[in-house]
């Protein structure tokens, strides 16, 4: 892609973001993003074939970045078992900040989950490494038995995973107006807390 070509990318990408920042995910249409600067849709399409993968690129680096972030903060945590908690937790709510500062329907959650998961499928690999990561030192200092940390990582990740999808189905089916975010955090550090016991000396 050409210098002019990329320009006319970031300049749609700034575009989405004060538009999705304004009417949020669910109000916001490709036609008003491309009103936002003087563009016809189908140009817009060339670029971007949908609105999920438009929010998803323009705010990507942001969320990466903000996880990252998140990551620093619970490495201050000595304790592993405690620092993943902790990881968890915050990531689970940064999560929720998301979700609420754009406005995204449940609807949406649900249809865009496995768009979600390929974007970003390196982050979700980042993140099962970072829990092997703690698992192992964890082990080395007595607080874990031997174990596969990497597997033991790739499952707590999945776990996370699947509570929070099962959470936003449930509240589909029952047409609630939002979805418990506290319940999922209940539910997940119940769970990984589980995982963890398992291979606590």
């Amino acid at each position: 892609m050409g210098k002019k070509a990329e320009a006319k990318k970031e300049l749609i990408l700034e575009a989405a973001k004060s538009v999705f920042g304004r009417l949020g995910y669910s109000k916001a249409t490709l036609d008003d993003i491309a009103h936002a600067i003087g563009l016809k849709k189908p140009t817009l399409y060339y670029y971007y074939k949908s609105k999920e993968v438009l929010f998803i690129e323009a705010f990507s680096q942001e969320w990466k970045d903000s996880l990252s972030h998140l990551k620093r903060i619970a490495e201050e945590e000595r304790n592993p078992h405690e620092r993943m908690l902790l990881y968890i937790r915050s990531s689970l709510r940064y999560y929720q900040e998301i979700v609420t500062q754009h406005t995204i329907s449940i609807r949406v959650l649900i249809e865009t989950r496995t768009l979600f998961q390929e974007l970003f499928r390196e982050s979700r690999a980042k993140e099962a490494n970072y829990y092997a990561a703690v698992i192992k030192e964890g082990i080395a200092n007595g607080t874990y038995i031997p174990c596969e940390a990497e597997r033991v990582g790739y499952s707590i990740m999945v776990v996370k995973d699947l509570i929070q999808f099962e959470e936003f189905q449930r509240a589909e089916f029952h047409k609630l107006d939002s979805i418990d975010f506290a319940k999922i955090e209940r539910d997940v550090l119940f769970t990984v807390s589980l995982i963890l016991n398992g291979i606590t000396h």
